[in-house]
């Protein structure tokens, strides 16, 4: 099963447990939270064949990585013309953005790809994202 917090605040990495292993301990309780109540989500794990981690700033995709989260490594940069990105920057087009800037996770699944999660800016990892991207555009909202 995957679990993970139903928060945008992230208190625990979302994760895969059988449904035995599922415990306080076992979701970092006491770490991030110490609420025994917290709400979480918990679905049916689905296979992940790729990951990318994209920055949004002002609506718009200005960088992107890929990334394996069961090593939390980095992979390499991601080019606009990369289909995640296209794919990243057509969802990013059609919503509602929750921040002026935030990270939008892509995954390719037996279906397709697929949001993984939105995550805020200041509590994600940017693995290999180009900084320099991401600082010019975060630079120009504040002109």
């Amino acid at each position: 099963m995957l679990i993970r917090p139903d928060s945008p605040l992230k208190p625990f990495s979302g994760r895969v447990l059988e449904r035995e292993q599922i415990t306080l301990s076992a979701l970092d309780h006491g770490f991030y939270y110490d609420n025994e109540r917290l709400p979480v989500v918990v679905t049916t794990a689905i296979e992940v064949r790729a990951e990318w981690r994209f920055v949004v700033v002002a609506s718009k995709v200005v960088a992107g990585s890929e990334y394996e989260t069961d090593g939390r490594s980095s992979g390499a940069q991601i080019p606009p013309d990369h289909r995640s990105w296209r794919y990243a920057g057509d969802l990013v087009a059609g919503m509602q953005q929750p921040d002026p800037v935030f990270v939008l996770d892509v995954c390719e699944t037996r279906g397709g790809l697929r949001v993984m999660e939105l995550n805020p800016f200041s509590g994600a990892d940017l693995y290999n994202c180009d900084r320099r991207a991401v600082v010019a555009a975060v630079k120009s909202l504040t002109g």
